[in-house]
């Protein structure tokens, strides 16, 4: 038998290595990203689209910079103290967050080598399936969860004040808000960053909604996923609709939410596509 023969058979009956779970990465991980995954960028953010599953994910700011920052030969530690210089930031501060990202690239099936484990994905909740509940802070400080809003639609939106995409179609949403008063339903920001660049952005655009803070993975309905992103929930806590994923999705699932028609929807969507 060839050496080549030999060689190849050995290959055939090698068992495939052990994914590491995304949330056992820790500083010393060298992170590699799938070769399927094609990187549009855009005013600083990304948008990846994996080949073959044709999933897209929506990076912002920070996430854009840590995925450039993949070389396949550096750990997350030296990613971070790199990022951390180029910035002048704390140390520290950048490699949680650094690793932060990091897992959630590996949870969103990003990275070569990590189980997406048990997120819910890009995917989603499945209609009619309960989202994963929260407990999170309002901007007064009092602590706000999924179950506190039980008898309410709401309109669940990830969003970050550094995210371009978000600060995009915030004039969009705002438009929307007297028929979502209308329908009866309640928007919900689950946000990332500080409280006062959220405002900031949120009072520009005139959107007024519940305001809810979160640290990186405090949101386990949103764990894994970029912003903006979306669910529309009804009064029991359960999904009605696919999630919604990045900067042309989410204002559709607003529109259809309000129960705009398709004609409608087309118009929103030229308007949307003009101001890109």
């Amino acid at each position: 038998m060839a050496v080549e023969e030999r060689i190849a058979e050995k290959l055939e009956d090698a068992e495939e290595p052990e994914k590491i779970d995304s949330r056992d990465i820790e500083a010393d991980y060298v992170p590699r990203p799938v070769d399927e995954a094609i990187g549009l960028e855009m005013d600083g953010e990304a948008v990846l689209i994996v080949e073959g599953t044709f999933s897209t994910h929506w990076l912002n700011q920070t996430s854009t910079v840590v995925w450039d920052a993949l070389d396949n030969v550096s750990s997350i530690r030296q990613i971070s103290d790199e990022i951390a210089r180029q910035f002048g930031a704390d140390p520290e501060t950048v490699l949680d967050d650094v690793l932060e990202v990091v897992r959630q690239f590996g949870q969103s099936g990003l990275l070569i080598g990590v189980s997406e484990g048990v997120s819910t994905g890009t995917s989603g909740v499945r209609e009619g399936k309960e989202v994963p509940s929260f407990e999170l802070p309002d901007p007064d400080g009092n602590i706000v969860t999924l179950e506190s809003l039980r008898g309410e639609k709401l309109f669940l939106v990830n969003w970050s004040p550094t995210c371009g995409y978000c600060k995009k179609i915030a004039p969009d949403l705002a438009e929307m808000q007297p028929l979502f008063r209308e329908q009866g339903i309640r928007p919900v920001f689950i946000a990332l960053g500080t409280l006062e660049a959220t405002r900031q952005v949120m009072e520009e655009a005139g959107l007024d909604a519940l305001l809810l803070l979160q640290d990186p993975g405090d949101a386990e309905v949103f764990y894994g996923m970029g912003t903006p992103a979306a669910y529309f929930v009804d009064e029991e806590g359960k999904n009605l609709a696919m999630l919604a994923y990045g900067a042309d999705q989410v204002p559709s699932l607003a529109r259809k939410a309000i129960g705009l028609s398709e004609q409608d929807e087309s118009e929103f969507q030229v308007d949307f596509v003009r101001r890109l």
